[in-house]
């Protein structure tokens, strides 16, 4: 695995979660997944530590099966 940056863009983050960026779209208009942040005016990205902790709590979920299988 590559040295992952800790703010990630779109693409970046969907490849981190191993999901297209049309899903990772998806799931944070449902809110299911943490929202991006302003890195500059046009610019969002996601913090690898947000993403990170998304994870650990769908590890502890009751029902671990996700929307995506």
């Amino acid at each position: 695995m590559p040295d992952w940056p800790r703010i990630m863009r779109r693409e970046k983050a969907a490849q981190y979660l191993d999901i297209s960026p049309g899903v990772l779209d998806r799931e944070v208009a449902a809110g299911k997944l943490p929202r991006p942040i302003p890195i500059t005016a046009g610019i969002k990205g996601w913090v690898r530590d947000d993403l990170d902790a998304w994870i650990e709590d769908q590890r502890t979920l009751p029902d671990s099966k996700s929307d995506w299988d």
